[in-house]
């Protein structure tokens, strides 16, 4: 979720807006130790001049970055009480105006108790940054929101829906840990509790504090999982790598400090590199997390390069993997950025091996142009088939023998018309074009067109059809896989799409295996002939 939709469940009581509804802050804090942190150039002895006397992150001892975040976080609270207060909300509903929102007449009162946006603003600011200032106000006042705030003629309105929120359930613990810092960020990590029916649940949340002008403000509340990683110090080349690009700079961070911490054999760090948090990533509990336990494992060395196609990949040396699924010796793994459910945005998802794309030419070391365009325009086509007509083992046939109640071929004919460019700007078609593309991606010659089997899935409208709205096979959800890539072998095109254990896509399962041919003899689109499952084993791609 974006920050802004997560801020909106601090101010005024739920839902959509934010209520700052917390308890109040305690004052158990623990600390990280400073020998394990990875070291910012700043941490390491440069200090930059002071913002109008307010002390940099470098500067303060844990034990005053401790009482700085508890005594905004009970600024925060101040706020919440203020914005709990029924009193704050007071409409007058002699002076309104509606809205006509998604069908609804929307009616906006005239909030009295504050004064304009620039006062709104300038509550949030006393705690907020500017940034995440910013980003709540532009989704307070969101043009297409129902439950919204309006400024007119200098005064602030609010829907009526402003006033029934939901409560929010977390509330801060006071226990918080250092994760590192620089001049002006500091990381931390925080315990919030919530009520799980009878039960007091306890959960880690990243916790960011940046330096500005008027002084040190937080960045993000509660349940927000954006961080910061700027804390961790880079080589040379890879600063350079990044260069302006902070989203590439964030996941250099996190590769170089994976293969620092695998080589240091510091667990906690591991976790942090896929969860944000110095704990194990809690999204990886069904299909498992292969990374935690790294009891026995030794890795003498590691590097981390930017690729061709801007991939980062993570090289490991490896003696000996221990408990780990990690390859022995020198080898490259993928790695796949993002955000899932308990891991905070930009952390590590996936950490493929490289070895398995090498395969088909590709990865890191790419054999060629020719190889790469190749592979792309296979796979596109089995990602196409496995999404819209079988999204398992079948033969050529497929749609004659598909179970479906309704035909199994049009969805995948359209949306791949579509793709191709053989549809209007509408997505519209005739019928004679749909037979044309039908007998293309079928190798069907005779394929002929059924108008009233088409608008099983279609609507028709002056001669023109168009695919109704639905969405493909959702068999892959919750699975780890990837398509390994596609080539000609022994005059045969194939791809192979593998699927995985693990959560970190290291322990191989099985494969789909496709093959394909081009239709009208060899001269039209690439068609799916067959498509097999096989184990992982040695024979399999490595």
């Amino acid at each position: 979720m974006k920050k802004a939709q997560k801020a909106l469940k601090r101010f005024g009581a739920a839902g959509c807006a934010a209520a700052l509804a917390l308890s109040l802050f305690g004052c158990g804090q623990t600390g990280a130790p400073s020998q394990s942190l990875p070291a910012s150039s700043a941490a390491q002895g440069e200090e930059e001049p002071q913002i109008q006397g307010v002390p940099s992150g470098t500067q303060m001892s844990e034990d005053e970055i401790f009482r700085l975040a508890a005594d905004l976080i009970a600024q925060g609270q101040t706020l919440d009480d203020q914005a709990a207060a029924p009193s704050l909300w007071e409409l007058d509903k002699e002076d309104s105006f509606t809205e006509d929102l998604y069908g609804q007449s929307i009616a906006f009162y005239h909030l009295s108790s504050v004064q304009d946006k620039a006062q709104l603003r300038q509550m949030l600011s006393e705690v907020f940054s500017e940034a995440y200032t910013d980003e709540m106000l532009q989704e307070f006042f969101a043009p297409d929101a129902v439950c919204a705030l309006r400024e007119r003629d200098g005064k602030l309105y609010a829907s009526e829906n402003w006033l029934f929120r939901q409560a929010p359930l977390r509330q801060y613990t006071g226990k918080l840990t250092l994760i590192g810092r620089t001049e002006n960020v500091i990381s931390l990590q925080a315990e919030l509790s919530y009520q799980g029916g009878t039960v007091q649940m306890l959960e880690n949340y990243p916790l960011t504090l940046r330096r500005e002008e008027s002084g040190w403000k937080i960045d993000g509340w509660k349940s927000e999982m954006a961080a910061d990683n700027s804390f961790v110090q880079l080589p040379p080349e890879l600063e350079q790598a990044a260069g302006d690009d902070p989203e590439l700079a964030t996941s250099l961070r996190y590769a170089w400090t994976l293969g620092d911490a695998l080589t240091r054999g510091e667990q906690r760090w591991v976790d942090w590199c896929f969860s944000g948090l110095f704990e194990a990533p809690a999204s990886y509990q069904e299909l498992g997390y292969p990374l935690k336990d790294i009891t026995g494992l030794n890795v003498t060395g590691h590097g981390v390069e930017v690729g061709p196609d801007g991939a980062v990949y993570l090289r490991l040396d490896v003696d000996d993997p221990g408990s780990t699924p990690l390859r022995t010796g020198s080898n490259w793994y993928l790695l796949t950025f993002g955000r899932d459910i308990d891991r905070v945005d930009g952390v590590i998802q996936r950490m493929y091996p490289d070895s398995e794309q090498a395969a088909f030419g590709l990865g890191r070391a790419p054999e060629s142009e020719e190889t790469t365009a190749l592979s792309r325009e296979l796979t596109s086509v089995t990602s196409l088939f496995h999404n819209w007509a079988s999204s398992g083992p079948t033969g050529k046939d497929w749609w004659k023998n598909s179970q479906s109640t309704h035909p199994a071929e049009t969805a995948y004919i359209v949306v791949r018309m579509s793709q191709e460019g053989r549809t209007d700007a509408d997505g519209r078609f005739t019928a004679e074009e749909f037979q044309q593309a039908a007998r293309e991606y079928l190798d069907e010659p005779k394929y002929t067109v059924d108008q009233d089997r088409l608008l099983q899935n279609c609507t028709e409208e002056n001669g023109r059809f168009a695919l109704m709205p639905m969405d493909g096979f959702l068999s892959d959800i919750d699975m780890v896989c990837r398509d390994l890539g596609g080539g000609l072998a022994g005059g045969t095109a194939t791809v192979v799409r593998r699927y995985y254990k693990d959560e970190l896509g290291l322990v191989p399962d099985y494969d789909l295996v496709y093959t394909l041919h081009r239709s009208r003899g060899g001269k039209g689109s690439w068609c799916v002939s067959k498509c097999t499952k096989q184990p992982f084993g040695t024979e399999s791609i490595q």
